[in-house]
């Protein structure tokens, strides 16, 4: 590898002229994007991360030989409560008279004990 700028570049095959090889039959045409310096440095990254160029790395995301996995989203978070217990105590809350204050506030730490939460009585 050597650095041009501040980039860096892997060496690629180049053809008897000394110009770079050509990737497949399809010709390659310049292209320009605009995009965030922290959406560039990471784009850069995945690609340097599957040994390739940015163009490269962006047709295999494009076919599909390569995931972008964002690392901001985190997966579902499991539950160590069943919350559709929760939201059936909450919904037959909902039905209670206005005025059964009390009522609906023990129902609501019923609730809240269930996901974990200590409460007052």
């Amino acid at each position: 590898m050597y650095s041009v700028g501040c980039f860096v570049m892997t060496e690629y095959e180049r053809d008897d002229s000394g110009k770079f090889s050509k990737k497949g039959k399809e010709e390659r045409i310049l292209r320009a994007i605009r995009l965030t310096q922290n959406t560039w440095d990471t784009f850069q990254e995945r690609a340097e991360n599957e040994d390739m160029t940015r163009p490269d790395y962006l047709e295999a995301l494009v076919n599909g030989d390569v995931e972008w996995e964002s690392e901001e989203k985190e997966s579902e978070t499991e539950l160590d409560f069943d919350i559709d217990e929760v939201v059936e105590i909450l919904t037959e809350a909902l039905d209670l008279k206005a005025n059964a204050g009390g009522k609906i506030k023990t129902e609501i730490r019923k609730a809240l004990k269930i996901m974990g939460y200590e409460v007052e009585d």
